[in-house]
């Protein structure tokens, strides 16, 4: 199983995968909110060999910019959570601990 986190922004989104153990399987890559940006991202699942059957992704409601992506990758068949920005500000909150100086 793959679990895939994108990052949306207007211009350029960030996505990082993960294996079932939680190990970080590559650096994360950067790709433009267009058809060929969608292109990439495709092409760096299956360098993992993650497809539709193996593979869940989260992504941040961030305004609208989330919207092309999400339907693209519903549209292939991917499972696809979007994820409230301020329960995911919550969550991070809650469990990245902040060191004081």
């Amino acid at each position: 199983m793959f679990y895939i986190g994108i990052d949306i922004a207007k211009k350029n989104h960030e996505a990082s995968i993960i294996d079932s153990n939680g190990k970080l399987l590559d650096k994360s890559i950067s790709f433009s909110n267009s058809q060929a940006g969608c292109t990439k991202l495709i092409s760096y699942f299956e360098k993992f060999e993650a497809d539709t059957s193996n593979t869940i992704i989260g992504m941040e409601a961030t305004g609208h910019y989330w919207v092309s992506l999400y339907s693209y990758l519903i549209d292939l068949g991917f499972t696809v959570y979007v994820i409230n920005p301020i329960q995911s500000d919550a969550f991070r909150k809650m469990y990245i601990r902040q060191t004081k100086n």
